[in-house]
């Protein structure tokens, strides 16, 4: 799922509309945040089990059909993964909801079946549902410099909603190691900077920001240069007030 379309909307929105708690400034004495909300795959997953015969038999016919047209379930749960994903960039959630349950009636084991869910309860807001399943396509992935930056997403948006330090640090850290993986990452970069300036550590703030636009197609948003730049002035002087107006 690198294909994936990133949006960075919440993470500009944040900038204005989140504060900052105290307890961030005393970033050694926070703990990281390693307890998953109290969920089960039932819970985020909405695939139930047929109860009538007719349902029983429903779903029969669509595991044979699919089976039968893609020589094996775990090809035909692949097509539907690919057809979820279709949908979620196209910001259709419920049937990309829906897809990725056909897909997980074929092959659950599929983790971009996993970590789908948790794209969709990330737009949806639902971020102890996003959290809770990403850890789970995690967990199966670890070193998947992508995902990890999807589970910081999460992190940092439900940072804030809550305003939370823990969410702000484990964000912090996923991110750090999503970079360290693939520093070509350069979405990864701009979270770090989102994060940094959170934290008040303005010179790193800018420092991931120029990183994120080493690339000379790569753009810096404007509102989140605007709110740092009130902060501190660009070490590098390529953002100034004036440029931003």
């Amino acid at each position: 799922m690198r294909y994936w379309i990133v949006a960075l909307g919440l993470l500009t929105a944040g900038v204005s509309s989140c504060n900052l708690p105290n307890a961030l400034t005393k970033q050694n004495q926070v703990q990281q945040v390693t307890q998953q909300p109290a969920l089960t795959t039932a819970d985020v997953i909405p695939v139930k089990k047929p109860k009538t015969n007719a349902q029983k038999a429903s779903q029969q016919k669509f595991l044979k059909n699919s089976t039968k047209r893609f020589k094996s379930k775990g090809a035909a749960a692949k097509y539907y993964v690919l057809q979820a994903q279709r949908n979620f960039n196209q910001a259709k959630l419920d049937s990309a909801s829906y897809l990725f349950g056909r897909a997980w009636l074929l092959d659950s084991t599929n983790n971009d079946i996993l970590w789908g869910y948790g794209k969709v309860y990330g737009e949806k807001k639902e971020h102890d549902k996003a959290l809770f399943i990403l850890y789970r396509a995690l967990e199966k992935d670890p070193k998947n410099p992508q995902l990890l930056a999807d589970v910081a997403t999460s992190h940092l948006n439900r940072f804030y909603v809550t305003s939370t330090p823990e969410d702000l640090l484990q964000s912090k850290k996923l991110l750090q190691e999503a970079v360290k993986l693939n520093p070509k990452q350069k979405t990864a970069y701009y979270k770090l900077a989102v994060n940094s300036y959170y934290l008040k550590e303005y010179d790193m703030a800018w420092k991931y920001l120029h990183l994120s636009t080493a690339d000379k197609k790569a753009k810096a948003d404007k509102t989140f240069v605007t709110a740092l730049l009130e902060k501190q002035k660009d070490p590098k002087g390529v953002y100034t007030r004036a440029r931003m107006q």
